[in-house]
């Protein structure tokens, strides 16, 4: 039994540990690793060996999970978010490109977003590298509560774009919002005839077209 939870152990750490991720799906395990602003990472193995991979040439990389992120976790669990900040900030900045600075992102923009500070939380959810149905749905209410049009837009149109069919349906919903906010009834009608018209299999978004069209 003594083994098996030695495994688990020794499985888990390696988890967490210096790693690569090559574009084929094989793990390269290391000793240290770091980063360039380029998203260049350079894996140093337990005996010395150094290997360089550019972006591109690789999947994904970590560095050991930073014992900072740890302390920022337990002090937004007991309600001290703001203590928390500068903790995941220097995360952020010395695990880029190494995984776990998404990490401190995510919770960054949670924080900002509980607390009222919704331009700096869309700041953040916007260097997000993948998001969640939920956290595109907070990105995009920080947008619109941070007042600023272009940044709302713009993300907005992104969705519109790239976005799969209900982030594309919300996204017009969304817009046609603004545009009737902004004088532009023909626009806001426009988009929210699209959703109506052709995203019939998106019901809530289609009904909610259609009610907005009656108005």
């Amino acid at each position: 039994m003594r083994w098996f939870i030695s495994l688990i152990l020794f499985v888990a750490c390696c988890a967490d540990a210096a790693h690569v991720i090559t574009t084929s799906g094989r793990q390269i395990n290391g000793a240290e690793i770091s980063a360039t602003a380029d998203g260049s990472v350079t894996l140093t193995t337990a005996t010395g060996q150094t290997m360089t991979f550019r972006k591109g040439q690789y999947r994904s990389a970590a560095t050991d999970r930073p014992k900072e992120l740890a302390r920022a976790e337990e002090l937004i669990e007991a309600g001290e978010g703001e203590r928390a900040v500068p903790l995941l900030k220097n995360v952020k900045k010395e695990c880029r490109f190494l995984a776990w600075d998404q990490r401190a992102i995510e919770l960054l923009a949670d924080h900002y977003f509980q607390t009222g500070r919704f331009a700096a939380a869309a700041a953040e959810f916007q260097l997000l590298d993948v998001q969640s149905p939920e956290v595109s749905r907070k990105a995009r209410e920080a947008m619109i509560q941070s007042g600023d049009a272009e940044i709302v837009l713009k993300a907005l149109n992104e969705d519109i774009a790239h976005g799969d069919r209900a982030a594309a349906a919300k996204a017009y919903l969304t817009r046609g919002d603004l545009k009737i906010t902004a004088g532009d009834e023909d626009g806001a009608r426009s988009d929210w005839l699209k959703v109506a018209l052709f995203f019939k299999a998106q019901r809530e978004e289609a009904a909610l077209a259609e009610e907005k069209l009656k108005e």
